[in-house]
């Protein structure tokens, strides 16, 4: 008796286990998923929707912005603006029902340019029990996940100064965890980087060169060291996420603004990079470490190769993703190794991009939702839909089966599911 006791016990702790940790697995906590890198953990896709399309599980008002939407716990997060207000809102992911908004008067600049709309374009940062926010105008709020209560804010330009890019269309970087810290992009000579206490708000270290992108950074492990890797005007740059410490940086030209493009870890010492417009193009770089020194060098550069603000996917040695510019892009497939392109396809114009259950599923800014299998010889898709009913430029969502999308009017879930599972 005793040893069925304990051999039930031992199976419902794991199975306990298993549960939380495939609950971690599917929490999109930062921009770009789970992983950061726009690979999600799910099965059970559909090839086929409904003739109307995936079905819509709920649909609600949200507001203009470009903030992906997080999950954590049943509950989505992400931010919007009305007005001169920005806003922080949680909703429950079953029904889009409202749980807390946190909203604050922003103050837009006269030298902004509202083109592409008055934001806020950067996405939340979810630590531990608290969610970590960066408006269009640089302010800083740090609110309790549960409740939406303001444990501290910050704003980056009263403290820091305005800079040029940023004048134009405003704070675009989301903010990133490292260990004990949130890194944040700020711009300056000797604050192009901040690193953050989550706890308090306070500066743990400011460091790097130069000014500030609208291009998303990340965090990697390059030449066996965890680098923060970011673009400033005068190129892309890695740092010590611990320290501060500038590693390496690599001169690109820069012209007006425009080093958009995530940056694509290619493998343990190589990262794919992009700009856009006149000296824009796609590079090859590789780090490598030389006993206390990191050195950096171009492998190749392709002027063909340009990326704007639509994400990509790595996939062995070839990527995915939307390459042009705003008026002509292709969804193309090239090979990192050699800088070849196997092939192109007109449309899905600015697709944002996501991969899961060997498929890619990507939304172009008509609103178009597509499913689909590539490889490097073929882009085969296998259902479109149109989902959305205005201009959408923000990541899709997906969590377990369920897409959770975003346009300049609404928010909505849908089912992706096979209709059998």
């Amino acid at each position: 008796m005793t040893c069925k006791i304990f051999l039930t016990r031992s199976i419902l702790c794991f199975a306990t286990l298993f549960l939380c940790q495939q609950a971690r697995s599917q929490d999109w906590l930062q921009w770009g998923g789970p992983n950061g890198d726009f690979t999600i953990d799910a099965k059970g896709l559909a090839e086929k929707w409904p003739a109307d399309g995936p079905k819509q599980l709920w649909k609600r008002p949200l507001g203009l912005g470009y903030s992906a939407i997080l999950y954590k716990g049943d509950r989505l997060f992400t931010m919007y603006s009305k007005g001169n207000k920005e806003i922080i809102i949680s909703l429950d992911a079953k029904t889009g029902k409202t749980i807390w908004e946190y909203s604050y008067a922003r103050e837009l600049w006269p030298e902004m340019r509202m083109y592409f709309g008055p934001g806020p374009n950067a996405t939340p940062l979810i630590v531990e029990d608290r969610i970590i926010s960066i408006g269009i105008a640089g302010q800083v709020h740090c609110l309790d996940l549960a409740s939406g209560k303001l444990l501290w804010k910050r704003d980056l330009p009263a403290e820091f100064g305005r800079r040029k890019r940023v004048e134009e269309y405003g704070y675009s970087g989301s903010p990133l965890r490292y260990n004990n810290t949130v890194i944040v992009q700020v711009g300056g000579n000797d604050h192009s980087v901040i690193a953050i206490d989550p706890k308090d708000g306070s500066t743990v270290w400011k460091s790097g060169p130069g000014g500030i992108s609208y291009a998303q950074a990340s965090l990697i492990k390059l030449a066996g060291q965890h680098q923060f890797i970011y673009f400033s005007p005068e190129g892309v740059n890695g740092l010590d996420p611990a320290t501060g410490q500038l590693l390496w940086h690599w001169e690109i030209p820069f012209d007006n603004g425009n080093h958009l493009t995530p940056i694509v870890q290619c493998n343990e010492s190589r990262i794919w990079v992009s700009s856009q417009f006149n000296s824009g193009g796609g590079r090859l770089l590789e780090i490598t470490r030389k006993e206390k020194n990191m050195n950096v060098k171009q492998i190749w550069f392709n002027s063909k190769l340009r990326g704007s603000c639509w994400t990509l996917i790595r996939i062995g040695d070839f990527i995915y993703g939307s390459a042009g510019g705003h008026n002509v892009s292709f969804f193309t497939a090239f090979n990192w190794k050699t800088e070849k392109v196997v092939w192109k396809k007109r449309g899905f114009h600015m697709a944002q991009s996501l991969y899961a259950d060997n498929k890619l599923i990507f939304l172009d800014q008509s609103g178009q939702l597509s499913i689909a299998r590539i490889s490097p010889t073929s882009l085969e898709v296998l259902d479109t839909a149109e989902v959305t009913e205005s201009v959408s430029w923000t990541l899709p969502t997906l969590v377990s089966t369920k897409l959770y999308v975003r346009d300049k009017k609404n928010i909505l879930a849908l089912e992706l599911a096979n209709s059998t599972d």
